[in-house]
């Protein structure tokens, strides 16, 4: 007997690692000679940022650094001073298996952080750090596709999912000096620096990708403006382009790009008269590229012979479906009121993101987005003394989404492009924040798919009767394999003999079986 089997190679991401660690910051500090004494603080800001990372064998090291910014305020002045220190950690995870090509994710997040004066030149700083490690790895399984010889029939289920898959980071770094111009007063300590990428767009060659975008950087810095102390706000604009290397990308493929900036320092830099006019900023970008191309196959889920006992063997696979991508925005409003005294002006506002969760909603078709907007803002009451002040803001976004299911998982980032504000009252600052939201749903089925399949040609089946034809009374939706299964016959001679089109019955009657 001449028995032949084909196989189709499923691959699907299997998430090997999915945990959070803890890391403790610790600082005691003494300001320079130069600085003056503290009298008051305004805030103390921190951001974590993973520098590098190296996934080998069964261990996975990053390195982090946490920025620490002091904004106060000395006694003999209402100028806003500021005190930059980096903290740098190297910590390791144990993934407990070996990766071939795996894929990570780790993002950190300030758990709390506080910043108190020992004295007016001494700074005791306190807090932890949350990193969220999550890893995964391709998971490779042959599942039989068709099967010849041995009279053998197999229940096939067709599967369109996403083949010849493509990944790869690329971490860029942008350097840019920008003029204050002749309106802007120079430049005494930079008090904020972030960035955001407000526009990207993707090109592809012949085994690469052009990745380019826009970065919007918000600086805010203090200054002297008509001889008194005073906050000023900039923004500015740069342009990125990359090449990236993605062998094997072509028009066919389907592809994804995320740009997100990871890091944004920005120094004073002295003109040509002396004044520090201008502010060279540094960006770290980090472009994420994922491309594939949908195949179609039929997989086998069950056999049996008609002639021959048969066995098999069975493995359950995760299919991955073709995601969907996510491209949307929610607007969140808050208001922020200063109860001590009225509010003479208003240097910055601005907004961060966290506690976000997302869940799919499959009644409405939707996923559904929960987070915090946290604002910020700066400004200087009717004593001219700076103030700071900061509420979180609760909201829920809902992102249309079809053909989504419970098992279905939303990969997003939330990143707030703009915001604006108002002063209400002297008391009373309305905010608002428009916050984009990217990223892709993945959707996926489970099978129990066959990996083996054996024909015994010495134990041929035995069939018990002598009929050629035997009468039955069907169910409705009663699925014609299993009749098939159970008298050793054929679907295709069922529904030759019965001039059915489908493979499932519509509703009760009576049929033909013939015996193969």
């Amino acid at each position: 007997m001449d028995f032949k089997v084909n196989r189709e190679e499923i691959t699907s991401a299997e998430v090997i690692f999915d945990d959070i660690q803890e890391q403790s910051v610790e600082l005691d500090y003494v300001l320079p000679d130069y600085y003056p004494e503290i009298f008051r603080i305004l805030k103390c800001v921190t951001t974590p940022v993973i520098m590098s990372y190296s996934a080998n064998g069964d261990r996975l090291t990053y390195e982090m650094y946490v920025c620490i910014r002091i904004l106060y305020c000395s006694e003999s002045s209402n100028a806003v001073q500021s005190v930059t220190q980096k903290l740098t950690y190297t910590k390791s995870v144990d993934l407990g298996r070996t990766c071939s090509e795996p894929r990570v994710c780790i993002t950190p997040k300030i758990d709390y952080m506080n910043c108190r004066a020992v004295n007016q030149r001494r700074l005791d700083i306190r807090g932890a750090v949350s990193i969220k490690i999550k890893i995964s790895d391709l998971d490779k399984k042959e599942i039989v596709c068709d099967a010849f010889g041995g009279n053998i029939q197999l229940k096939k289920l067709p599967v369109t999912y996403p083949a010849n898959k493509l990944y790869t980071t690329k971490r860029v770094t942008v350097s840019e000096e920008f003029d204050l111009g002749l309106s802007k007063p120079p430049i005494v300590n930079v008090l904020r620096s972030d960035a955001v990428v407000t526009s990207s767009d993707k090109k592809v060659i012949a085994n690469k990708l052009i990745a380019k975008g826009e970065v919007c950087i918000n600086m805010l810095y203090s200054c002297v403006k008509d001889e008194e102390d005073s906050v000023e706000a900039m923004q500015f604009t740069l342009p990125f382009s990359q090449i990236i290397d993605l062998d094997g990308i072509d028009e066919r493929y389907n592809c994804s790009v995320q740009a997100e900036v990871i890091s944004c320092e920005t120094e004073p830099r002295s003109d040509g008269d002396g004044n520090s006019k201008i502010a060279e900023c540094t960006l770290s970008i980090l472009i994420t590229c994922s491309a594939y191309r949908t195949a179609s196959v039929d997989l086998a889920v069950d056999e049996y012979s008609t002639a021959y006992k048969t066995d098999s063997a069975r493995s359950d696979v995760r299919i991955e479906l073709p995601s969907q991508p996510v491209n949307s925005s929610a607007v969140v409003k808050s208001t922020l009121d200063y109860s001590d005294s009225g509010i003479d002006c208003i240097y910055d506002v601005w907004c961060s993101i966290s506690g976000v969760t997302a869940r799919p909603d499959v009644e409405n078709g939707q996923i559904v987005i929960n987070g915090n907007a946290d604002y910020t803002v700066m400004a200087r009451n009717s004593d001219g003394i700076p103030i700071m002040l900061e509420k979180e803001e609760p909201f829920t976004a809902n992102v249309p989404a079809e053909n989504i299911t419970e098992m279905s998982v939303a990969d997003i980032k939330l990143v707030p492009v703009s915001c604006s504000y108002n002063l209400a009252s002297d008391s009373s600052v309305e905010a608002k924040v428009e916050i984009r939201i990217t990223g892709e749903i993945e959707n996926s089925m489970n099978i129990k798919g066959i990996t083996e399949i054996a024909v015994d040609e010495n134990e041929p089946v035995n069939r018990n009767c002598n009929y050629a034809l035997k009468l039955y009374f069907t169910d409705e939706n009663e699925d014609l394999w299993e009749i098939a299964k159970k008298y050793g016959t054929s679907v295709a001679a069922i529904m030759e003999e019965n001039d059915i089109e489908d493979d499932m019955v519509s509703g009760k009657g009576m049929i033909l079986i013939p015996i193969v």
